[in-house]
């Protein structure tokens, strides 16, 4: 049993009305939110953080497109764990998905592209985690601070 958040969509989210123009503006806050992520960081241990995406098998350039958002942390220093892919068009399954983080340093990503999902797709997008959404958990608290930013 890993530490795992989870979210579904209402419908397919490109037959939400306005679904690619909502997919966009979510793709939009993500790419603004990871700007300010810091690099490094202390967690609730001492210990330093190392920030870095990478695609969704833990290597290459992480995916923020129109239709598509995939990412993963980095293979190479072992802090990937499940790869979090968002897709515009599903063919099965938009009604369930998850991506466990293992709190690896990617958590945060994962927690801050639930937030602008929600922020943009409203009541047609539900998520929910193992973490404390609200704060406590390292992730959760880094995405929220970060998505009281955006607009």
């Amino acid at each position: 049993m890993g530490y795992t958040h989870y979210w579904n969509f209402k419908k397919n989210p490109k037959d939400i009305e306005n679904g690619d123009k909502k997919f966009k503006k979510a793709v939009s806050l993500i790419k603004k939110g990871i700007k300010k992520i810091p690099q490094s960081w202390k967690n609730d241990d001492d210990d330093e953080v190392v920030f870095k995406l990478c695609g969704a098998n833990g290597t290459g350039e992480p995916v923020f497109t129109d239709t598509e958002v995939a990412f993963n942390g980095d293979a190479k220093t072992n802090n990937h764990y499940e790869s979090c892919v968002i897709k515009l068009d599903y063919e099965k399954y938009y009604s369930f998905d998850f991506c466990k983080t293992a709190r690896r340093p990617y958590d945060v990503a994962v927690c801050l592209t639930l937030l602008c999902f929600k922020k943009a797709f409203g009541e047609d997008f539900k998520y929910s985690s193992d973490g404390n959404i609200t704060s406590g958990e390292e992730g959760w608290k880094l995405a929220n601070e970060i998505i009281k930013q955006l607009k």
